[in-house]
């Protein structure tokens, strides 16, 4: 599973290149997650804190499922219950 995705997004994550939500860059699919910031709307990096605009959606099984601002992934506090 990729990390930080809801699974309705995941599809867009499916396949040899991402398109950033935005409209903006193309890049091989090997970039998302890589800590990297290549999207301008930081959807390109949904499981880690390299965007400053980025998100990560958090499953929270057994509650509600919720989005947090990408600064909040591994900061060493556990905001997601799963």
């Amino acid at each position: 599973a990729l990390r930080g995705v809801s699974a309705d997004a995941r599809p867009s994550f499916n396949g040899p290149t991402f398109r950033c939500r935005d409209g903006g860059a193309e890049m091989p699919s090997a970039r998302v997650n890589d800590d990297y910031c290549d999207c301008l709307d930081g959807s390109d990096e949904p499981g880690t804190s390299a965007c400053a605009l980025g998100a990560f959606y958090c499953a929270n099984v057994g509650f509600k499922p919720r989005v947090l601002p990408a600064s909040r992934v591994d900061d060493g506090i556990c905001d997601c219950c799963d």
